[in-house]
């Protein structure tokens, strides 16, 4: 053989083995819209659905191929693991077929008048509005079914749920330190203490008025929110807090925090106070303690704040705001844990019920009742929005309607599947129409 001929031959191997190297590990990556293919429809690999490509398309590139996705966070999944979406694309596109078939057009209707129901697409004769489609119920009754057209115009965006890092942000409104009668309340047990040492031991008469004299004033300490640890020092030193009265050591904030806000404040969390008084400027300091007795007014506990340094231009009574980040976990003896949360632009709350729309794919929509957490933020992501914890109703990677909710509800109210996720304010079967004009 010559040696140009085994020069060809390594050549052609070399280059193989580059193309397969370069297959091989090639990954996933986000590329720019081609603005020309805004309006075109196309099908979502991972929604196993098909939509209209708009302005915020997500586009991912793999193996030179680009896949359109139908909301943000479709992305992020096809980038985990491309060909396990592209193994049932065809699978999905079927089921999609499949289900559509057994969707027929039960009727067409108008949105704002209801009680027009025509055999064919055309506009209300009442107020001129395009009809829209109803459609035939699955067996379960609860699936609300949306063609392309009307999914588009009702601008229906989805949210992929996951587990976060949330917390908690507690604003508190309270005041400049000035409580002269927690520092009495001081002087007495103080004052009980040197007396009691200065009883002879022979005199029990006199001892026993000394210890309920002492025991007293440790109460009225608790009640006024000095914890355990707080008496214990106070009973070693005999140092009185005379700074909640006029700053001198330093300085302290007293604060309001209402009963659903309580169960999260603990002693040592850090604490930022801001004053209109004084924009611009922010004090730090910790939680000191937590009044037991609530204010029968405003059911509230007031929390005590010392700042970390003697802050002057704070004066006694100035109003304040406090903040505390409190990270947020199912159980109050755990530690901070991730959990499912949806925004809060996801839920519709009836009342007595908070509902989520969950999309089930090929244009099928169900109303899930759903057991959610207070209001908190994330950890990660936009600063400002704002989610919900969810303990009941939903699974991870689910998604649920984010933008396009309301409209949605609108419609399932004409079918009659809201009454699934309203507790039966509306009827699941058919309610005849009586005619115009008739009295009850």
């Amino acid at each position: 053989m010559s040696l140009k001929s085994i020069a060809l031959i390594l050549f052609v191997l070399l280059v193989g083995a580059s193309i397969f190297v370069l297959s091989f590990g090639e990954k996933a990556k986000r590329v720019n819209l081609d603005k020309s293919m805004i309006g075109t429809k196309t099908f979502c690999v991972v929604a196993g659905d098909s939509f209209v490509i708009n302005e915020s398309t997500p586009v991912v590139k793999y193996k030179d191929k680009l896949y359109y996705m139908c909301c943000p966070g479709c992305d992020d999944q096809f980038m985990q693991n491309p060909d396990k979406y592209l193994s049932t694309t065809t699978q999905a596109e079927d089921q999609k077929s499949e289900t559509r078939s057994d969707t027929e057009v039960k009727y067409w209707t108008c949105t704002m008048h209801p009680e027009v129901k025509s055999d064919e697409e055309g506009n209300c004769p009442i107020c001129g509005m395009d009809l829209i489609p109803v459609y035939e119920r699955s067996d379960s009754g609860d699936v609300l079914y949306l063609d392309d057209r009307a999914m588009n115009l009702a601008g229906v965006s989805l949210f992929h749920v996951k587990r976060q890092h949330l917390y908690r942000e507690l604003l508190l409104v309270g005041t400049a330190a000035f409580d002269p009668d927690l520092v009495t309340a001081q002087e007495e047990y103080v004052n009980a203490l040197q007396m009691s040492e200065m009883i002879a031991e022979n005199d029990e008469v006199a001892t026993e008025r000394a210890v309920r004299l002492l025991r007293s004033s440790e109460y009225k300490l608790r009640l006024l929110g000095m914890d355990d640890d707080e008496i214990r020092i106070l009973k070693r030193t005999r140092n009185i807090e005379r700074s909640l009265v006029v700053p001198e050591v330093t300085s302290w904030v007293y604060a309001d925090a209402y009963e659903p806000d309580i169960a999260w404040i603990k002693r040592g969390q850090r604490v930022v106070v801001e004053s209109s008084a004084l924009p611009g400027m922010e004090f730090v300091g910790r939680v000191e303690s937590v009044r037991p007795v609530l204010d029968s007014r405003k059911h509230s506990a007031t929390v005590r704040i010392r700042l970390d340094r003697i802050e002057r231009n704070l004066t006694p009574g100035m109003f304040v705001e406090a903040k505390i980040i409190v990270p947020y976990q199912k159980h109050m003896a755990q530690g901070m844990e991730m959990m499912l949360a949806v925004p809060t632009e996801a839920v519709l709350n009836s009342g007595t019920r908070q509902v989520v729309w969950v999309y089930l794919g090929g244009g099928q929509f169900q109303p899930r009742i759903v057991k959610l957490g207070p209001k908190t933020a994330a950890r990660e992501g936009d600063p400002g929005a704002k989610y919900y914890p969810v303990i009941e109703g939903l699974a991870e990677n689910e998604m649920v309607v984010l933008n396009g909710n309301f409209l949605i509800d609108s419609e399932s109210r004409l079918t009659g599947v809201a009454a699934i996720g309203y507790g039966g304010a509306l009827g699941v079967q058919e309610q005849e129409q009586p005619p115009v004009g008739h009295q009850h």
